[in-house]
C-alpha cells in the first residue's frame, strides 16, 4: 500500500490481488445486470448518469464474504500506518467494519458530482477503465479529493485538491468526510468502480 500523507489528511492507494481482482469482478459484472436494482436516478445519491447498484447490502443473494474480509483488512493497515504517524493512538481501540458497497458503471460523457460520504473511512477499487479519446484532458475521468487546505502562496502551501486516474486493480482509500468528483470523459467502453464504506467500531475486549 502506498500513502500520500496531506496534513492532516491520509489517501492510500492501494493494490488489489489479481485473484481478489477476478472475483470482485465477476461480481460486479453479474450486478450490473441485475438492472431492475438499478439506483442511479436517486435524487439522494450523487451519480450523473449511470448505473449504481448495491452490493452490501444485496436483494440478489450476492455473498461478499471475500469483500468484507479484503476491505477490513486493508483499513486496517490504513490506521496502523497513521498510529505510527501519531503522538495519541486515538484510532487504536476501534475496529473497520464494512457496512455499504456498491457498484457504479458510466459510459462515456457521464461524471459524479461533488460529495462526500456518511462514513469514516471510504474507498473507490477500480473494475473497468475508459479508453478515452485521443483529444482527452489529462483530468477526464479522474477522481478529484478537494483537500481541507487553504491555499496561501506565501507559505507554501499550494496543494488544494489531488487527482488519481483510474488503474484497474487499483483502490484508493480516504476519509468519508473527503468532499470528491470524478470528472466526465469522452471514449470507449465503461468507467466501472466498486465503492465502499467503513465505520469505526469500539472494540469489544
Amino acid at each position: 500500500m502506498k500513502f500520500a500523507f496531506f496534513n492532516p489528511t491520509v489517501v492510500a492507494v492501494d493494490d488489489v490481488p489479481a485473484e481478489l481482482y477476478t472475483n470482485f469482478k465477476s461480481q460486479v459484472d453479474y450486478a450490473h445486470h441485475q438492472s431492475q436494482f438499478n439506483d442511479a436516478g436517486n435524487s439522494n445519491i450523487s451519480v450523473r448518469g449511470g448505473q449504481q447498484i448495491q452490493l452490501l447490502p444485496n436483494e440478489f443473494g450476492l455473498d461478499t464474504t471475500d469483500l468484507k474480509t479484503f476491505v477490513e483488512s486493508r483499513c486496517r493497515v490504513y490506521i496502523d500506518t497513521i498510529l505510527k504517524t501519531l503522538v495519541r493512538n486515538d484510532l487504536s481501540d476501534y475496529e473497520p467494519v464494512l457496512i455499504s458497497a456498491w457498484t457504479i458503471r458510466q459510459e462515456s460523457g457521464q461524471y459524479q458530482a461533488l460529495h462526500s460520504h456518511e462514513a469514516h473511512i471510504s474507498g473507490n477499487m477500480y473494475i473497468d477503465v475508459p479508453d478515452l479519446d485521443l483529444n482527452s484532458n489529462s483530468s477526464d475521468a479522474n477522481i478529484e479529493f478537494r483537500l481541507p487546505v487553504i491555499r496561501n502562496p506565501l507559505n507554501f502551501i499550494f496543494t488544494d485538491a489531488w487527482r488519481f486516474t483510474p488503474q484497474p486493480m487499483k483502490m484508493v482509500v480516504f476519509p468519508s468526510h473527503l468532499p470528491h468528483t470524478v470528472y466526465p470523459w469522452q471514449g470507449q467502453g465503461h468507467r466501472t468502480i466498486l465503492a465502499w464504506d467503513v465505520k469505526l467500531i469500539p472494540r469489544k475486549d
